[in-house]
């Protein structure tokens, strides 16, 4: 009789447990992420060949810092900027992709039918206060310069 009464109570402490497994959230959006109006705070110059780097803030934000806004509107993917007094080589509006829209490590922009592709520095998420991507200019072929562009989440 103990041996039913151990084994019913066995059972009933088995059953009565919880499923106490840790769930993953889903994958954050890398689209959604991108997609605010964004304030140019940071330029940093890398000389290709040395690979020297120098803040140039200043000379290429100036005074009133470009701003893009990177929208979605069902499939269509736009962007457009203010240049303010910035430097700015990624034209005044344009269109927008990943190079993967679930690992993007490139940001593709179109300008007046040519792409641009911007290396990020890092991917960027809903809530992430930076965009980092970086812009190389090329002369006979060769890497001569890089911008690293960080923005900041307006």
């Amino acid at each position: 009789m103990k041996k039913i009464i151990i084994l019913i109570t066995a059972f009933l402490a088995i059953s009565s447990c919880k499923n106490d497994r840790l769930q993953l959230a889903p994958a954050a959006s890398k689209i959604a992420g991108i997609q605010d109006d964004w304030t140019l705070n940071q330029v940093i110059q890398i000389d290709e060949i040395s690979q020297r780097e120098l803040d140039v803030s200043q000379v290429y934000i100036g005074t009133s810092p470009m701003q893009i806004n990177f929208k979605i509107n069902g499939t269509d993917t736009t962007y457009s900027v203010v240049n303010g007094t910035s430097a700015n080589y990624l034209g005044n509006s344009g269109t927008w992709k990943f190079d993967d829209i679930n690992y993007p490590t490139k940001l593709i922009i179109n300008h007046n039918g040519n792409d641009y592709q911007l290396p990020l520095i890092r991917t960027v998420r809903e809530g992430d206060p930076n965009l980092e991507f970086r812009y190389t200019k090329v002369c006979s072929g060769k890497n001569v310069v890089s911008y690293k562009y960080i923005f900041k989440r307006s």
